[in-house]
């Protein structure tokens, strides 16, 4: 019976960590698409664009590897 429960928090964990990266590689996905309509707004005077896709990227980096590291854990 223990055991059954183990296997089924360390599924968890598993999954909880590919929803992780999941959720990281979503964040990427956006950081890419603001770096698509960069030039657009570099034109338009704002080069704040660029900040906005670097802080989506790291924050997706830091979500991606959590993720990893709780899919790793769990094996």
């Amino acid at each position: 019976m223990a055991e059954s429960k183990a296997v089924k928090d360390y599924e968890e964990q598993r999954e909880s960590g590919i929803t992780a990266m999941l959720i990281g590689g979503i964040f990427w996905a956006f950081a890419f698409l603001v770096m698509f309509f960069q030039p657009a707004a570099a034109r338009l005077g704002k080069l704040t664009m660029i900040e906005v896709a670097g802080t989506l990227a790291a924050i997706g980096l830091v979500i991606f590897l959590f993720g990893m590291r709780i899919r790793l854990k769990a094996n």
